[in-house]
C-alpha cells in the first residue's frame, strides 16, 4: 500500500513539474514575442524619423531653390516654345489632338474687351468702352488625316476708317453681328510628303500678321499698312491653299516653305479696300507666299517671306488687282536661359491697283515692330506706322504706338497702348485699354507667345 501511494506522488510531482516547465517555456516565448515586437517598434521609429529628416532636406533644398532668381529649365524651354511658336512658319497650323471614337469638338471661347481715351472727339470709334469681341473656336479630328477648324466671332464695333478726317468718313452705328471668319477643313497627311492643305475659307497667308486674329495682334490695333491694303482686321477669303516645305536635302539643310492659294476672289467684301468683290467675277485670285527661315548663331532665328495677290475688284473683270509685300521676322532668345528675348518685325507692301477702267494707283507703305521681354510676364514694344491710302496714292499717314503687355496666365493678358497718329487725317492722340481672356480647350495662338 505504501509502495502505492509513493508511485502516485512521484506521478502528481512529476506531472506539478511537467506544467511548471511549460509554464516556463510559454513565459519564454511570450518573452521572445516582446522583445521581438520591441525591436519592430524601434526599427519603425528609426525609419520614421529617417524620413522626416530626408522631407526637411528636401524642402530646405526647394526653399533654397525657390530663393534662385534663376528660372527652370521647364521655364526656359516653356519660352522658346511660345516665342517660336507661330511665327516660326516650320509649323503653321498646330494638328488637332485626336481621339478615337470622339465626335465631340474642341471648345474654346476668346472674350476681347477693349476701349480708348482719345484727343479725337469727333470719330465715334473713340472715348468708348465695349466687348469688343467673343470668339467661338470649334476643331476636331473628322479623320486621322485631316482636322475641322471653325471660328465664328461676335462682334460689336463702331466704323474706325484708317483716313478718318472728319465725320463724313465715320458712322455712329454701333454694329452687333457674327462672322464666318474661317471655316476649313486641314488636310495634314494626303499622300504627299511634305505637303499640307486647307480647303474652305481662312486667313490668307499674305505677309505675317494677316495669319493673326484680332485678338491675337502684338498690338491692340493692327498696324496701318495691313488696315489700308487688307483690311482693318485681316484679308480672308475662300478656296483652296497649298503648302509644300522643301526637302531640306535638296536646299542645302535649309528650311523653305511654299504656298499657293486658289481663291475667289470675294475678299472682305465692300469693308475691304482692294480685295472687294462680291463673289459674281468669273475669274479666281492668286495668292502665292515664299518664305525661308534659319537659325542664326543659336540665339536668333530669321525669317523672310515674300507674298503676291492678284485677283479682280470692284465686280469689275477689267479693274485688276497686285500686290506684293515683304516681311522680315528676327527673334532673338537669351542664350543665358532668362527672360530677356527680343522679337524684330517689319513688313512692306506695294499695290498696283485699278480704281476705275483707265486709272491705276501705285500706293505702298510698311511698319517696324520691336518688342523686348522685360520678365516671365512683362513685355514692351513699339510700333512704326507710314503708309499710302491703297486706293488713292495722294493721302498718307504715320504712328508712332509705344504698348506694354501683361500675362497673369497664357489665359489673361492686359496691354496699354498709346499712340500718336498724324498725316492726311484728323491728328489724335490716343490711350488704348485691352482685356483678352480665353477658356476652353484652345490651341496657342501665335501672339500669345510673342507676348
Amino acid at each position: 500500500m505504501r509502495l502505492y501511494l509513493g508511485y502516485l506522488a512521484a506521478t502528481v510531482m512529476a506531472c506539478s513539474a511537467s506544467n511548471v516547465l511549460a509554464q516556463a517555456g510559454s513565459m519564454d516565448r511570450l518573452d521572445q514575442v516582446e522583445r521581438r515586437l520591441d525591436e519592430q517598434d524601434k526599427r519603425h521609429q528609426a525609419e520614421l524619423k529617417a524620413r522626416d529628416e530626408r522631407i526637411a532636406k528636401l524642402e530646405r533644398q526647394l526653399k533654397e531653390k525657390g530663393q534662385d532668381t534663376g528660372p527652370t529649365t521647364a521655364d526656359i524651354d516653356k519660352v522658346t516654345r511660345d516665342i517660336l511658336k507661330d511665327v516660326d512658319s516650320r509649323d503653321p497650323i498646330a494638328q488637332t489632338l485626336r481621339i478615337p471614337a470622339s465626335f465631340n469638338p474642341n471648345f474654346a471661347v476668346i472674350g476681347d474687351f477693349r476701349g480708348n481715351v482719345s484727343t479725337n472727339n469727333v470719330n465715334p470709334a473713340r472715348n468708348r468702352f465695349d466687348m469688343g469681341e467673343v470668339e467661338l473656336d470649334l476643331r476636331a479630328a473628322v479623320d486621322p488625316r485631316a482636322d475641322g477648324v471653325v471660328v465664328l466671332p461676335i462682334f460689336r464695333e463702331v466704323g474706325d476708317p484708317l483716313f478718318f478726317r472728319g465725320e463724313a468718313d465715320g458712322s455712329r452705328e454701333v454694329e452687333t453681328g457674327i462672322e464666318l471668319e474661317e471655316a476649313y477643313l486641314f488636310l495634314h497627311d494626303f499622300g504627299v510628303p511634305n505637303l499640307t492643305a486647307k480647303l474652305g475659307r481662312f486667313h490668307l497667308r499674305f505677309g505675317r500678321q494677316n495669319l493673326l486674329h484680332v485678338h491675337d495682334l502684338p498690338t491692340v490695333d493692327n498696324n496701318f499698312v495691313n488696315q489700308s491694303f487688307l483690311g482693318a482686321e485681316s484679308l480672308n477669303d475662300a478656296g483652296l491653299s497649298l503648302s509644300y516645305v522643301i526637302p531640306p536635302k535638296y536646299v542645302g539643310g535649309q528650311y523653305i516653305e511654299a504656298v499657293a492659294e486658289i481663291i475667289s476672289g470675294e475678299g472682305g467684301g465692300e469693308e475691304s479696300p482692294v480685295l472687294n468683290n462680291s463673289a459674281f467675277v468669273d475669274g479666281p485670285a492668286l495668292n502665292t507666299h515664299l518664305l525661308w527661315n534659319t537659325d542664326i548663331g543659336g540665339a536668333w532665328n530669321l525669317e523672310l517671306g515674300g507674298s503676291w495677290l492678284t485677283g479682280k475688284r470692284n465686280d469689275d473683270n477689267r479693274q485688276n488687282v497686285n500686290m506684293f509685300g515683304v516681311d522680315v521676322t528676327l527673334i532673338h532668345t537669351d542664350p543665358s536661359g532668362r527672360f530677356n528675348n527680343l522679337l524684330l518685325q517689319a513688313e512692306a507692301i506695294y499695290g498696283a491697283i485699278d480704281v476705275d477702267r483707265e486709272s491705276t494707283q501705285h500706293s505702298m507703305g510698311a511698319y517696324l515692330l520691336a518688342q523686348q521681354q522685360l520678365n516671365r510676364d512683362l513685355y514692351a514694344g513699339v510700333r512704326f506706322d507710314w503708309t499710302q491710302n491703297a486706293v488713292d496714292d495722294t493721302q498718307e499717314v504715320w504712328g508712332v504706338s509705344p504698348y506694354i503687355s501683361w500675362y497673369w496666365s497664357e489665359f489673361l493678358r492686359f496691354r496699354v497702348e498709346y499712340q500718336h497718329k498724324g498725316g492726311d487725317v484728323k491728328e489724335e492722340d490716343t490711350l488704348f485699354f485691352q482685356c483678352t481672356f480665353i477658356y476652353g480647350a484652345h490651341p496657342p495662338h501665335p501672339y500669345w507667345a510673342l507676348r
